[in-house]
Formats: C-alpha cells, structure tokens, sequence
C-alpha cells in the first residue's frame, strides 16, 4: 500500500516512516500480508503534485501547512480520488475543522501528538 505523508515537520513524517517500517497487515481477502511504501511531502502544492502522478492509498495530511492547507488539498482532490483513503492530522485540532475535513473527504481526523496505537497502525 502506499501512503502519502504530508506534514511540514519533518519529525512528523519520520515518525510515521519509522512507525510503519517493516509493518505489514495481513489482508484476509488476498490471503498476504501487505507492507507499505511510505513517500512524504512538506507542503500542500507537493503533495497535489505527488497525488497527480502517483495516487497513494492512504493519504496522511497535516492541517496547517505553508501556502495551501490541509483543507485545500482534500477540497481539490475530492472528486478525483475516491479511492484513497485520507486522515487528517493536525495539533490545531477543533470540531468545525474536524466537520470540515470530513465533509471534503476525510475517513477520520487525528489531533496531534498521537501514538502509533491511537493512530490505528498497531
């Protein structure tokens, strides 16, 4: 599976990297385990750029980035992805941004910090 980590801090999309290194899910309906191929962007204009050439799976994306947000980019893609499942991290969370992300296409939000475990990847 690929996933799409788009954070402006680089501890952020390190610490996914190294959260999901080596990990890998059995899917139960191809009878394999799946591991991940993890690519990272620091900004909404790479990651739409990423997105455009090759589509992830999962889409990671922080809030609050430089130039366009979080919330620009799922407003963009949302009708062009619907198979990519995206979570939106953010240390600024709040019920609006949270309604306002999964309006636009968000499976589920986290707020930041958050463990591998409340994450879901364990």
């Amino acid at each position: 599976m690929r996933i799409l980590v788009v954070d402006d801090e680089p501890g952020m999309r390190q610490g996914v990297v190294r959260a999901l290194k080596g990990f890998t899910v059995h899917m139960h309906d191809l009878n394999d385990d799946v591991g991940f191929e993890i690519d990272q962007a620091s900004s909404g204009e790479e990651a739409l750029a990423k997105i455009a050439t090759t589509q992830p799976d999962i889409l990671l994306i922080d809030h609050k980035l430089p130039g366009i947000s979080g919330l620009d980019v799922l407003e963009k893609i949302a009708t062009r992805h619907e198979n990519m499942l995206t979570v939106m991290i953010t240390a600024y969370a709040s019920l609006d941004t949270a309604i306002s992300a999964t309006k636009k296409g968000a499976y589920d939000f986290l707020a930041k910090p958050f463990t591998p475990e409340r994450a879901g990847f364990f």
